[in-house]
C-alpha cells in the first residue's frame, strides 16, 4: 500500500508505481507494482508524492528509510468521470 496526500487523492485509489529501489545488498532493483492508497502523512504533499509501505520490523524500516527515489507515479482512473 501507499500513503498519499489526502487533499488530492482518495483512499482506495489504485496507483501504478515504477521505480528502482536498493533492495538486496543495496543493489538497485526494478520495482513495478500496483499499489492502493491506504494511508496519509503530514510530509506527503503534492500530486506525485507517496510513501511506500514495505511492512513492519527493522528490515522494512531500514528499506523505507533508504528509498527517496524518483518514480513513475500513475493514478488509474475509470474512463467515465471520477469524483474524488
Amino acid at each position: 500500500s501507499i500513503a498519499i496526500d489526502r487533499s488530492l487523492w482518495c483512499y482506495g485509489a489504485p496507483f501504478w508505481i515504477s521505480t528502482r529501489i536498493p533492495w538486496r545488498n543495496n543493489q538497485e532493483t526494478p520495482f513495478d507494482r500496483l499499489m492502493i492508497a491506504q494511508d496519509t502523512g503530514s510530509a506527503i504533499l503534492g500530486a506525485a508524492r507517496a510513501d511506500l509501505f514495505f511492512g513492519s520490523g527493522d528490515q522494512a524500516g531500514q528499506l523505507a528509510g533508504a528509498v527517496r527515489h524518483k518514480a513513475d507515479f500513475i493514478v488509474l482512473l475509470p474512463k467515465e468521470s471520477f469524483t474524488l
